[in-house]
């Protein structure tokens, strides 16, 4: 056969075929692929009704997931469960264990379970640097233990001066127990793990960040702060073991933020949360800790608090109903100090129907967070705010941290959550209600010491041109109840 009738055969036969076949199959696989993300996108719509969220997040997911299964359907699977049916079992067979051997003490004067624990001691850290040298001198002082809970351990001065001194301590053979999440500090501390347990000490990490590595979602943190010292005294709030939170030094652009101390019968239900979340994270059963769940520390002051517990174990979201129940039940004025505001739709109505009745409310957040994509969301939220008559304030020096609710001078809330829906119904936290005036004086002393660095809602529209483009801001607030 010729060149030319080679050309032909090519040309006629050969390349048509080729392109039918090549056409077939990428309508195959393009048809196919989209069959798949619609099943993937049909299941997860589904689980997100099973999970019950509330019509803000469902809608987000819905979204992103419906209209873009190739995009939504890998990012869900990443970042998108909250209530996890077997994390749920697993984590509660674990807490409810824990549980059960704590409130088998005979020491039923301090039952763990009692609404309100009274006979503590308080005491406020109002800054980094006071609550750096307070943990530095606790880790040194215990005489037999140290627990440690944190989302965060920098890889800086701060982490590093702390993990020299767990590490002595841990040396000298006190027990030492570092629970870090692996998202918080992930990548960033294995140099810090492996010297804290050649010197004999303890590690574990909450929930790997990869779904490859675990059953569960990636979305589910631990975000609790809790420092507790032979099983008596305990630091708790939003702060974590890094530069930005605290430091030996003054440092001009350091997160504002505060701690607490807690002494007393309430650490008791402090070590069980930890004992619960170390032997969930390192695959234990509490068992092996029966003395220190059943052990209650004695009176040590007049504070009367709570301690609250939230998280994707827990069968409702008991943070955001005690917020809910203040916002609702309190009389005449009313701050929140978060430094992101995310509010889901009934604590965002609640806060305007209050209003309305002619009650004061403030609201503290910094000018500007460290999360710009959360910035441009709450604006959404903040309009309406400002409508409605509450006094929005920004905090302007540097980044405000600090998680604080102030009712009538008669509750306040302290601990790690935002006011966001991550904190609220995603993530693992830490509340403390506060009810002693002294204790809820301090904690009002705190809050107005911001104010004078503070500027208007509408002073700050004016003067530094705060609102985002509303095409911009529309979008985000499509995937604010995911941020």
């Amino acid at each position: 056969m010729n060149q030319s009738m080679w050309t032909w055969v090519n040309e006629s036969i050969v390349d048509p075929l080729i392109q039918l076949l090549g056409g077939s199959l990428v309508f195959v696989f393009t048809n196919l692929t989209a069959i798949v993300g619609f099943i993937l996108a049909a299941l997860i719509i589904r689980r997100v009704f099973e999970e019950k969220r509330n019509p803000s997040n469902f809608f987000a997911w819905f979204f992103i997931v419906l209209f873009m299964p190739i995009i939504g359907v890998p990012l869900y699977f990443m970042f998108g469960g909250r209530k996890s049916r077997k994390l749920a079992k697993n984590k509660l067979e674990v807490t409810s264990r824990a549980l059960d051997i704590a409130q088998q003490t005979r020491d039923h004067k301090h039952t763990i379970q009692r609404t309100h624990s009274q006979g503590n001691h308080f005491e406020l850290l109002p800054d980094g640097e006071t609550a750096f040298k307070r943990i530095c001198h606790e880790i040194e002082s215990a005489e037999h233990t140290i627990h440690i809970a944190t989302y965060i351990l920098g890889n800086d001065p701060t982490g590093q001066a702390i993990v020299d001194r767990l590490t002595q301590r841990a040396q000298a053979g006190i027990k030492v127990r570092l629970l870090l999440d692996s998202l918080g500090s992930w990548n960033c501390t294995r140099a810090a793990r492996y010297k804290i347990r050649q010197a004999g000490g303890e590690v574990a990490m909450f929930m790997p960040v990869l779904p490859i590595q675990t059953q569960t979602s990636s979305n589910l943190r631990n975000h609790r702060k809790i420092a507790i010292f032979d099983n008596y005294r305990a630091i708790t709030g939003g702060q974590n073991l890094d530069t930005r939170f605290m430091g030996a030094q003054p440092d001009p652009d350091r997160f504002s933020d505060f701690s607490i101390v807690t002494q007393g019968p309430a650490v008791a239900t402090l070590t069980r949360t930890f004992i619960a979340d170390w032997a969930f994270s390192h695959k234990e059963s509490p068992a092996k800790h029966e003395a220190l769940l059943r052990y209650v520390p004695e009176e040590a002051g007049n504070s009367t608090t709570e301690i609250i517990t939230s998280g994707p174990d827990s069968p409702n979201d008991p943070l955001w109903e005690q917020i809910v129940r203040i916002i609702q039940e309190f009389k005449q004025s009313l701050t929140i100090i978060t430094p992101y505001f995310i509010p889901d739709e009934v604590v965002f109505r609640s806060l305007i129907v209050k209003a309305h009745t002619g009650r004061h409310i403030r609201l503290i957040l910094p000018l500007k967070s460290n999360q710009r994509l959360t910035d441009i969301a709450r604006y959404h939220y903040l309009r309406e705010l400002d409508q409605a008559g509450i006094d929005i304030q920004f905090y302007t020096p540097r980044m405000m941290h600090g998680k604080l609710i102030l009712a009538d001078d008669m509750v306040a809330m302290t601990g790690s959550a935002n006011i966001d829906m991550r904190s609220l119904f995603v993530n693992f936290e830490i509340g403390q209600l506060h009810f002693t005036p002294s204790d809820i004086a301090a904690l009002t002393q705190w809050a107005e010491s911001l104010e004078k660095d503070c500027i208007s809602y509408r002073e700050a529209i004016r003067e530094h041109k705060i609102l985002p483009n509303r095409m911009l801001e529309d979008l985000v607030h499509l995937i604010a109840p995911m941020l």
